[in-house]
């Protein structure tokens, strides 16, 4: 596992946009990220709540804010309220898992609505190597540039995306036998 640029995390509020591969992101953020300011995960209900232990988990050292369709307001309120309490909001603003290493999916504005309705920075983040989980994968999470809101949403959301797709962190297939292949499906 390699973490990169990890100084350029804000000590205060700020919202964490990263690329999607796989379920084990969040909590890979998790374990290698600092543990302040306490990071929060904008999670669909039903991938979040469809096992115990992920619920457990991510309401131990983390927190989670369910996103459920037609609940914007309810979902920008929690944001905010996250933080308004120091907290660090992480979003994944393709809106879903990608489909391959290396390739950032269109964005959804809402990163952008969030950075600039409570005018907070918003870091970039790649990830790498959790598309596919086996053993002695090398995994690498990359913090990029920071991108202050201003007040042109296409702006900010041109910046976010710049910014993420230079985080991105090269990926090479190492090829060879996948071990566990029920592994990744058995987790989701």
């Amino acid at each position: 596992m390699n973490l990169e640029g990890e100084e350029g995390l804000p000590a205060g509020p700020h919202l964490l946009a990263c690329n999607h591969l796989s379920w084990v992101d969040p909590f890979l953020l998790l374990a290698w990220l600092p543990a302040s300011p306490r990071l929060h995960f904008l999670g669909r209900r039903s991938a979040v709540y469809n096992r115990r232990w992920k619920r457990w988990v991510l309401m131990f050292v983390g927190g989670v804010i369910p996103v459920e369709s037609g609940q914007l307001r309810h979902l920008s309120e929690a944001v905010a309220g996250v933080l308004q309490r120091g907290g660090a909001v992480a979003i994944f603003p393709e809106g879903g898992v990608g489909p391959m290493e290396g390739v950032l999916q269109p964005l959804h504005s809402g990163v952008g609505h969030f950075g600039g309705d409570n005018g907070v920075p918003i870091v970039a983040a790649g990830l790498a190597g959790t598309h596919e989980l086996w053993r002695s994968k090398p995994i690498t999470i990359r913090i990029g540039a920071t991108v202050q809101p201003s007040r042109s949403l296409a702006g900010d959301m041109a910046a976010i995306e710049a910014a993420m797709r230079a985080a991105l962190p090269p990926y090479h297939d190492p090829g060879g036998v996948r071990p566990w292949p029920w592994l990744t499906t058995l987790l989701r």
